[in-house]
């Protein structure tokens, strides 16, 4: 009898990964996936059920003040004495400069006085015992116990460990003896998400450096032994012709017109992050007019999933040069809603396109370099005053080292370095063939379009192991 395996979906790039990679589909020749989303997508919903899924929509975790208030203070010890990362400090500081200094100066505040309490002896130990007690008064946890009961599943697989939607449920299937089965779905999530409370008997990760986090972090329960390289799954489409659109057909699709004219390929980032980012993409603009960029091009601008893209339409108003693009066709918001295969080959295509890619301190650095584009970062301020945790900085976080140090993206330190990097990209892009190799060894591992097949026997292999 082949066992129930709950596969649980809170977010939509689980989607991409979980099921546009066919990956659940061949869940199916050895185990009986159960699907749990998280919200309401009924489109998703209809099409995995006609493909004869079992699909449950699944209560969200529901947490009290209380249990809120202690999971805040865990908080501080995992990231001041547990994580331990020597960079931990950098994208908070870095983004204090946007916010009133009255609230910078009680989040610090408050910041000193938990990190002072950790060191007292047998505070972590209390504080582990009040999260424990308050995560079955103070939550759904109970709750949530009973339908994992009804659901009589064996085995969880779970992409998003971090993600809070997921978080009860999945302390509440470890605490019923369900075998745990985790693959961390990006490169960054160890060192940049919050502690992971669940324990898993099988982790799968990109890379070797994430492996080195893990045994850091999450050992003893994290070892040599359950921790598995597998690469991204996610990136086995780059490895597929047929999601490459006809140029034509991409063209209409992003809104670009028929032209000879070489294209840029600007990634935004959220506005949480980089308030300030569209600068570059005016400066982009005005030097493709006064014809500091040479040969005319043309920008393709492309809205981070959850950003807004009129501050960015706002900042080139009436620009003859910058084309707007959203991330995911009929997509409103990435975070909740369904990613379809069609919106991968737009993807795919606009990477495979596009000839130089400008994104600062993204993924889409590693996306485009399974296209050999050459990946250029803006890594200035006009707008800030100087200080020590600036734009620069943020490239040097501990998930982004491994790709500044393959020197694979041109780290433009000022508007003339931008320019300059973008005009020797377009006149010489093989130039950067090497470099796009040396990112995806570091990131990825693997680029033979297999990673998912190497999830999917991981998984095989912990069932019938257990």
């Amino acid at each position: 009898m082949k066992k129930r395996i709950l596969v649980t979906i809170s977010f939509s790039f689980s989607i991409r990964y979980l099921i546009r990679t066919g990956l659940i589909k061949q869940l199916q020749s050895f185990a009986d996936p159960v699907i749990g989303i998280t919200w309401e997508q009924e489109d998703l919903i209809q099409e995995l059920r006609q493909q004869g899924f079992e699909v449950h929509v699944l209560p969200t975790s529901e947490k009290g003040v209380e249990y809120t208030n202690i999971r805040a203070k865990l908080d501080y010890w995992f990231k001041y004495y547990k994580l331990k990362s020597p960079t931990r400090d950098i994208e908070p500081r870095y983004l204090e400069q946007f916010h009133k200094p009255k609230s910078v100066f009680i989040r610090r505040l408050r910041e000193y006085y938990n990190m002072l309490l950790c060191l007292i002896p047998g505070h972590i130990q209390k504080l582990h015992q009040q999260e424990q007690s308050l995560l079955e008064s103070d939550t759904n946890y109970n709750d949530l116990k009973e339908l994992v009961n009804k659901l009589n599943i064996d085995a969880v697989f779970v992409v998003t460990p971090f993600h809070a939607q997921e978080d009860i449920l999945l302390r509440a299937c470890e605490a019923l003896g369900k075998q745990m089965i985790t693959s961390i779905l990006s490169f960054d999530n160890i060192v940049k998400r919050g502690w992971i409370p669940v324990n898993y008997s099988t982790y799968m990760v990109w890379n070797k450096k994430m492996k080195e986090e893990l045994l850091r972090v999450y050992a003893p329960n994290a070892t040599e032994e359950n921790i598995h390289i597998v690469g991204a799954a996610q990136f086995d489409f780059y490895q597929k012709p047929e999601y490459l659109l006809p140029k034509n057909e991409w063209l209409q699709i992003v809104g670009l017109p028929e032209t000879d004219r070489k294209i840029i390929l600007f990634a935004g980032g959220p506005l949480s992050l980089f308030p300030q980012e569209h600068q570059f993409l005016q400066h982009i603009d005005t030097a493709i007019t006064n014809g500091e960029i040479k040969n005319n091009p043309i920008v393709l601008f492309r809205c981070h999933p959850i950003d807004k893209i009129e501050r960015w339409k706002k900042a080139v108003e009436g620009s003859q040069n910058v084309f707007f693009d959203t991330s995911w066709t009929g997509a409103a918001k990435l975070t909740l809603s369904n990613v379809t295969d069609r919106d991968i080959q737009k993807l795919c295509s606009t990477l495979y396109y596009t000839d130089v890619h400008i994104n600062t301190c993204s993924t889409m650095a590693v996306d485009g370099s399974a296209f050999s584009k050459p990946q250029v970062g803006p890594a200035y301020d006009e707008l800030a005053k100087p200080r020590k945790y600036d734009l620069k900085s943020m490239y040097f976080q501990e998930y982004f080292l491994p790709i500044m140090q393959t020197n694979g993206v041109l780290h433009a330190n000022n508007k003339q370095e931008l320019i300059s990097f973008i005009n020797d990209s377009l006149m010489n892009p093989e130039l950067y063939t090497q470099k796009s190799k040396d990112i995806l060894e570091a990131i990825i591992t693997y680029t033979d379009g297999e990673c998912t097949n190497r999830v999917v026997t991981t998984i095989k292999n912990t069932l019938q192991n257990s």
